[in-house]
């Protein structure tokens, strides 16, 4: 929760007035499909279920709140080949960053308070 929440948490406080000032920003969170509701139901992983779905509720709320040109969206980079991950996960880290730049480069009718993987929204049940 201290990092996958909370440190968004607080980025997020921090930034916003700055956004706010200039009427312009993007803010991307880096989920998960376990943050889903339909996830909750299923054993294992729950500490990390429950902070990726605090931190999709997050998003959502955010989402609500702001104006401006000031999106907030969050991307499920999906299962990455990495020092992490190990080498057997199917992704790269290319692939997995794509949702997040093309989130980053949106313009002011883009997405806002969405969930996406590779481009596509996914629904947060």
């Amino acid at each position: 929760m201290t990092t996958n929440f909370y440190g968004v948490y607080h980025v997020i406080l921090s930034f916003i007035p700055l956004m706010e000032k200039q009427g312009y920003g993007r803010i991307i969170n880096v989920s998960s499909e376990y943050g889903a509701m339909s996830e909750m139901s299923y054993p294992g992983i729950g500490a990390y279920k429950m902070s990726k779905f605090t931190l999709n509720g997050l998003t959502r709320l955010v989402a609500a709140e702001l104006n401006d040109d000031i999106k907030i969206n969050a991307a499920d980079p999906g299962w990455v080949s990495s020092d992490m991950c190990g080498p057997s996960a199917p992704r790269t880290p290319k692939q997995a960053a794509e949702s997040i730049l093309w989130l980053a480069t949106i313009g002011p009718e883009g997405p806002n308070g969405g969930f996406f993987r590779d481009g596509i929204r996914i629904d947060w049940k």
